[in-house]
């Protein structure tokens, strides 16, 4: 992918090809290729208290403490590179009443997604990058000491990778896209278009389907999205053999 090598935070050349996964809800997977739309969030909406703590703390101009206008252009999307983990099943699928599915891509091919849609300043505006894990003491030592950032989209994209060492476990992968909150909805929600085939390499179901009626699920689900490549149902939890 010529020219976006910079935009690449956190990763080596290898694992820009290595699979990253994402679980949702099925209901959005399928909007995701009837749509082909891929949707990203204001990084407001994170939950760890810690998050985007950087755009909010500010910054120091000729002695004066002022606000980063633009700390609200930022929007996201998380994936992480674990392919086979009980506690992200369990934190995203954990109402066995509801069906969610795990899609697979590459850092690489969402990152070339976005650059496509975005294709007259992606230097300045689209970023994937992996997660570093820090102490809760060392996020407080950063707040103190090394507060002030460079007026930079790529500093700031890089200040968005920093997270709590409790979760740890996700290890997660970022993609970011700094544009205009006025091109965001009212929940802070960001939708651009992609192709859905080129960026998706395979489907996976939640462990809680009831294998009797697998067939007859896949064949729906290939029905509904269009979709191809490899479709499988997790077998993580026993209760789903």
């Amino acid at each position: 992918m010529p020219g976006t090598a910079m935009n690449f935070l956190n990763l080596n050349e290898k694992e820009l090809d290595q699979h990253v996964y994402r679980i949702m809800s099925q209901e959005y997977v399928v909007s995701l290729f009837t749509d082909k739309a891929n949707v990203l969030s204001q990084v407001h909406n994170w939950k760890d208290k810690f998050e985007n703590f950087q755009l909010n703390l500010g910054g120091i101009l000729d002695g004066k403490r002022f606000d980063y206008g633009f700390k609200d252009d930022f929007v996201g999307q998380c994936w992480t590179r674990h392919s086979l983990s009980e506690a992200m099943w369990g934190i995203y699928a954990n109402d066995s009443s509801k069906r969610y599915l795990r899609i697979r891509s590459t850092p690489r091919k969402l990152l070339t997604a976005l650059v496509a849609t975005h294709p007259e300043m992606p230097h300045d505006t689209c970023f994937l990058g992996k997660v570093d894990y820090k102490s809760e003491k060392d996020l407080k030592i950063y707040l103190k000491n090394q507060g002030r950032l460079e007026l930079s989209a790529r500093r700031f994209a890089q200040s968005l990778l920093l997270k709590r060492r409790a979760f740890q476990h996700e290890s997660e992968v970022r993609l970011l896209y700094f544009g205009d909150k006025g091109m965001f909805d009212d929940r802070g929600l960001y939708r651009y278009s992609v192709d859905p085939h080129e960026m998706i390499t395979q489907i996976m179901a939640d462990p809680n389907r009831d294998r009797r009626s697998w067939d007859a699920d896949k064949a729906a689900l290939a029905e509904v999205t269009g979709f191809t490549g490899e479709i499988k149902r997790s077998k993580i939890w026993l209760s789903g053999l």
